[in-house]
């Protein structure tokens, strides 16, 4: 089924959770890690556990509508920019679950905070380069129909 603007609803789910990601991604890499810097230890520790729960219902919606959306794509269409998003997006899972995910549980109970915040903002810098990588696929495969 094909919108006025000549895609389908499947693009346009593409086109608005690959959008919602992209600007979650760098809302965090900007401005939410860059501000764990001016928290004192004691307090960033009080805060963070209340941060990661929070953000969590955010977050989550998007990466799995995400991950269920181009899984659905590889398996009934799986044109070239699908198969490269579908692989992108399973790297950025990757990454959050192997890399991020136990370096927020580190953060938890770090002494000394700054130390793994600035590893996790180095972390998140990847999973930004390939949100937006993913992104950008989608927006020149939009812009070429």
């Amino acid at each position: 089924m094909a919108t006025d603007l000549g895609l389908t609803l499947t693009e346009h789910l593409r086109i608005l959770f690959d959008t919602a990601a992209l600007v979650l991604i760098w809302l965090v890499q900007l401005v939410i890690y860059p501000a764990f810097r001016h928290f004192r230890s004691a307090e960033f520790r009080a805060w963070h556990p209340h941060y990661t729960r929070q953000v969590s219902y955010v977050v989550m919606p998007v990466m799995l509508g995400q991950l269920a959306l181009y899984g659905w794509c590889f398996i009934t269409h799986p044109g070239g920019e699908v198969v490269i998003n579908f692989i992108l997006i399973l790297v950025i899972w990757g990454i959050t679950f192997l890399r991020a995910v136990p370096l927020h549980g580190a953060l938890d109970r770090a002494e000394d905070h700054l130390p793994l915040s600035a590893a996790l903002l180095r972390v998140n810098g990847w999973r930004t380069l390939l949100w937006t990588a993913v992104w950008v696929v989608t927006l020149i495969a939009s812009v070429g129909k």
